[in-house]
């Protein structure tokens, strides 16, 4: 997995993009140095409508922290 930081620099991690994911969404540094973003609560899910009747349904993710 690699990633910009938006200052023209790259920053190559060993793992999937599923594993780099989860460790973005509990808040580990995975964007390069002081690239953490932990933000408290679980992650809101939420589907768009297919169709003007529909309503979103909203989901959640895990706890942070796992």
């Amino acid at each position: 997995m690699d990633a910009q930081d938006g200052e023209g620099e790259f920053f190559e991690y060993s793992f999937s993009s599923a594993e780099w994911l989860c460790l973005w969404l509990t808040g580990e540094e995975v964007t390069g140095p002081g690239g953490s973003a932990f933000h408290p609560g679980p992650v809101l899910l939420e589907d768009l409508p297919m169709t003007p009747d529909e309503r979103p349904e909203k989901r959640y993710g895990p706890p942070r922290g796992m």
